[in-house]
């Protein structure tokens, strides 16, 4: 065990033990001091030992869980060759139906041009969303939050990038009493100097959970056994390719909910070589495109989400304490906290800030990501002691809209090129207008992409980006 910390009997004043069993508490080697920084590498310590100063041993399973499958190098269930060319002989399969129908069935037709106005709608979304923000977001009274923890989870691959996101928070001028948490696993560097507490989790620390779950429920009961898990507490989550905006931090603190979040947008290094890069960064305008769309509404008005992500979640210690990171996932634990959250009727809050992320550097990190996505909400939506049947529908709805619209459009695209869906349809005078608004979602989420703070681009280069923007889409 490697400490730098206050003694035991001053770490100790304040403390009170985990609700689940002094053994399991004692797997937490406390801190609460911001200032100078706590390293953790190895508690050892039962919380009654602990608390005299004395040694002791922790079990080494908190819950015994369920082995996963053994998976590959890319954290994935074997080899996916042959599901990747089923996949895509299904979706031209798909696409041939719907042409087919089209032509023999005039109700596919109108579901063709039904899809063909998604974009209207969702711009009508996008406005419905940002008006009620305007209107109808909550902001506490002034003492309702009492401290901000960020913390930075990290694998420990990227030291630089971390210390670099600490620094970046340490230059605000936050108004709130802040500490700066990160989370990261054994055999990395934990010597992050600007952080106010480096919890290193260990190695035969067993959960339910695995992989960022498993950490993140790690560092959970490192706060319930703080006495960190109350409600006047909020837990800024953030990853290592994350810059949080000072604007967001504050957002997040005020904002009158149990779990909240804001805009996700790929601002850190926007549209940059090399063009894979590039590409990819463009790409993730349609992470953008979701969250001014649909979580605006989901989460904003509906008070129950589509989509989550884990940058920027924002949840006060007693909603985390409720719902817990532990339950059987590997991947889409910000979906499973999410969905459960709702569930457990805490309230859902959504605003207009943004967290600035990297998208992946390579077409080969961009499919990892991707599939470990997928692969995650597929075991979330067959699972029902991950989320409930209504979650899981409502997954399962947003890929079959998305399908649906992926297969119509193209169908609708080889129809108008071979004369089945003649020019002169009066569809197109509505499809205008839908082709307007695609354009105008779309350059917003490239002017917002271009706009970190950062590496602030002027004008004239943000128009350009969200030009591009359009037109990669």
């Amino acid at each position: 065990m490697s400490v730098q910390s206050s003694p035991p009997s001053a770490l100790a004043k304040g403390m009170r033990p985990a609700a689940h069993s002094q053994e399991a508490s004692a797997q937490f080697l406390s801190l609460a001091r911001p200032r100078p920084p706590v390293t953790i590498l190895l508690p050892t310590a039962p919380t009654s030992e602990f608390a005299r100063g004395g040694a002791g041993k922790y079990p080494r399973e908190y819950v015994a869980g369920p082995r996963h499958r053994r998976t590959s190098r890319h954290g994935l269930p074997g080899r996916h060759w042959a599901l990747q060319i089923a996949v895509g002989v299904v979706l031209l399969a798909g696409v041939s139906a719907v042409v087919v129908a089209a032509v023999t069935q005039s109700p596919v037709r109108y579901l063709i041009y039904a899809v063909w106005m998604l974009p209207l709608a969702e711009l009508g979304l996008l406005g419905l969303g940002l008006a009620h923000h305007r209107v109808r977001f909550r902001e506490a009274p002034p003492g309702r939050f009492t401290k901000l923890i960020i913390q930075v989870t990290t694998a420990g691959r990227e030291p630089g990038r971390v210390t670099e996101i600490l620094k970046q928070i340490r230059d605000y001028s936050l108004p709130m009493d802040y500490e700066l948490w990160v989370v990261t696993e054994p055999g990395h560097p934990a010597d992050y100097a600007l952080a106010d507490l480096v919890l290193v989790v260990p190695v035969d620390f067993h959960v339910r959970s695995r992989k960022k779950a498993r950490a993140l429920e790690y560092s959970r009961l490192a706060r319930q056994h703080l006495g960190l898990d109350r409600d006047d507490v909020k837990i800024l989550f953030n990853d290592d390719d994350v810059t949080l905006t000072e604007g967001y931090i504050t957002k997040a603190f005020a904002a009158d909910y149990d779990i909240c979040e804001g805009i996700v947008t790929p601002r850190t290094s926007y549209a940059t070589w090399p063009p894979w890069h590039f590409l990819i960064s463009h790409a993730d305008d349609f992470r953008t495109h979701a969250c001014l769309v649909y979580c605006s509404v989901f989460q904003g008005i509906l008070r129950y989400p589509l989509h989550v992500h884990g940058e920027g979640l924002t949840v006060t210690g007693e909603a985390e304490g409720l719902v817990t990171w532990n339950w059987p996932v590997t991947a889409s634990e910000d979906l499973v906290f999410g969905h459960r959250a709702a569930e457990m009727r805490l309230t859902w809050g959504w605003f207009y800030e943004y967290a600035e992320v990297t998208s992946p550097w390579s077409l080969r990190d961009y499919l990892v990501q991707r599939r470990r996505w997928l692969w995650g909400d597929i075991h979330a939506i067959r699972h029902r002691s991950v989320v409930s049947w209504r979650a899981a529908l409502l997954i399962i709805s947003k890929y079959v809209v998305g399908l649906t619209a992926l297969l119509c459009s193209v169908a609708g695209w080889y129809l108008r090129m071979t004369g089945r869906i003649p020019a002169s349809a009066g569809i197109f005078d509505y499809a205008k207008l839908s082709v307007i608004s695609w354009v105008v979602v779309f350059f917003a989420c490239g002017w917002i992409g271009s706009g970190s703070v950062v590496s602030s681009r002027n004008n004239d280069s943000r128009l350009l980006a969200a030009v591009i923007a359009v037109v990669m889409v």
